[in-house]
């Protein structure tokens, strides 16, 4: 076992993992891709289902992953569950900055929940809000790297014609209005995991 532990004021940044942490992150990181890819795998019905499938699986995903932070108690498991998934993502197509910007959202969703000392209900729904900003990092290579992004393996296997319209779709207004969304969305995930896992957080301790 590894510690880290850093003074902050009165409080402190322990990074120490257990056993039992580690059998949670790989827990709820499994449950968490399922709910989310659930809902995503709307995106081979049509092209327009693309970013709206992603959007609903952010809301449906903060079941799990509220569900998951009542286990945590100090910093890096949120980091550590980004990694998995993003990491995950990036073996089935998504692009390497999927991780990137994954593993930032974490860190800043984990100084918010340092920040409600991991007792802060609020603190928790923002907290998950931030984290669901990974998702921009799937569709971030449509800005800099349109052509490369259309015609990865994975865009290849969708069709021609299924490319064609994503192309026609995916405009820089309409990903900027995605990436803004996905902050609105994952704070209305994570209300949606707290009002269902009401009786979880009270039991854990967090208010």
């Amino acid at each position: 076992m590894i510690t880290v532990t850093v003074e902050a004021t009165d409080r402190r940044i322990d990074f120490r993992m257990s056993p039992r942490d580690l059998i949670n992150i790989g827990i709820f990181g499994a449950l968490y891709l399922v709910t989310v890819g659930v809902f995503n795998a709307l995106e081979f019905i049509n092209p327009g289902f693309t970013l709206v499938s992603v959007l609903i699986g952010i809301v449906a995903g903060g079941v799990p992953f509220m569900l998951f932070l009542t286990r945590v108690r100090h910093a890096g498991m949120v980091t550590v569950l980004a990694v998995i998934v993003s990491g995950f993502m990036l073996l089935i197509g998504s692009p390497p900055v999927t991780i990137v910007v994954a593993v930032v959202a974490a860190l800043a969703a984990e100084a918010l929940l340092w920040a409600g000392r991991y007792r802060s209900r609020r603190f928790s729904v923002l907290a998950y809000a931030v984290f669901s900003t990974w998702f921009v990092g799937m569709f971030l290579p449509m800005f800099y790297a349109r052509a490369d992004f259309l015609t990865s393996p994975y865009m290849k296997e969708m069709g021609a014609e299924y490319v064609q319209q994503l192309d026609a779709l995916l405009s820089p207004v309409v990903l900027i209005a995605f990436d803004l969304s996905t902050l609105v969305v994952g704070f209305l995930g994570g209300l949606l995991g707290l009002r269902l896992l009401d009786k979880h957080f009270r039991k854990a301790g967090l208010v």
